[in-house]
């Protein structure tokens, strides 16, 4: 185990294991409020742009003693981790912080969050001088708009994924944000923006018809689109993995449109 100083309040401790083909790291970061983060990492030679993965759910990867992923990795963002790698990006998959096995939605919109972000952000920068882009999935799109809301000019770009937009009333965040992401200050995002959305989607909390909302409430950003699949009504609601949730049958049109998105705006 080998560990250096990069920042006064940032260490990085780095651990190796192999995807079919790929070689990617887990890192442990410290961030500024004194917690540590781990992450995947991911880099392809000369990298065009860097991508922070938001997973949804709890958000939790459960890396066990040998630094092995037992959650998320069949989902989409997780998933996909190496195609975004194949198509030139840097990759951080971010996992709850030490202590925390599930990622609710009252803290993903915390400052304390937006601090986990910025110790990612700090580590990425250190590995290519490349621009930034916070990529969310379900609960993730919370933690990615939170972090283009309050990291202003440390982030570049933003795309969220099966947009979280409505909340059941046993939710802690029901009254303040009963819209969920459309309750958060959207409006204030200045980067480009990319939603996407399924049809088919039947997750109670992120039907597609509420994507072109999303695209309205982003007034701010300088390039805010909308890209929908799927021709079917939402069925039985489900959000499991494998689902339209995670946009079943489309991960490689997704992660091309994604990759698209973020060259057409970096040129």
């Amino acid at each position: 185990m080998k560990i250096f100083n990069v920042f006064s309040c940032l260490f990085i401790v780095a651990f190796f294991f192999v995807l079919p083909a790929e070689a990617e790291e887990v890192m442990t970061l410290d961030t500024a409020y004194g917690g540590k983060l781990d992450i995947i990492f991911l880099k392809p030679d000369n990298p065009k742009a860097a991508v922070i993965l938001f997973p949804g759910g709890r958000g939790y990867l459960k890396l066990d003693n040998d630094r092995f992923m037992r959650k998320q990795k069949k989902r989409f963002l997780v998933g996909n981790r190496a195609g975004f790698m194949e198509k030139g990006l840097m990759v951080a998959v971010v996992n709850a912080p030490e202590g925390i096995k599930d990622l609710r939605r009252t803290y993903r919109m915390s400052d304390k969050h937006s601090q986990d972000i910025q110790a990612v952000i700090k580590f990425l920068k250190t590995k290519a001088k490349v621009s930034i882009w916070l990529v969310g999935h379900s609960r993730g799109t919370f933690s990615a708009a939170n972090g283009a809301i309050r990291l202003g000019d440390q982030v570049n770009g933003l795309v969220l994924t099966s947009t979280i937009t409505k909340s059941r009333e046993k939710y802690a965040i029901y009254k303040t944000h009963p819209n969920a992401v459309l309750d958060m200050s959207i409006g204030n995002v200045k980067v480009p923006t990319l939603v996407l959305a399924n049809k088919p989607d039947s997750c109670f909390s992120s039907p597609a018809s509420n994507a072109h909302k999303v695209v309205k409430a982003l007034a701010g950003s300088p390039a805010a689109a909308v890209k929908m699949y799927g021709d079917k009504d939402p069925g039985d609601a489900t959000c499991k993995s494998g689902s339209p949730h995670h946009f079943a049958n489309f991960h490689d049109e997704v992660e091309a449109a994604i990759v698209a998105f973020i060259e057409a705006q970096t040129k």
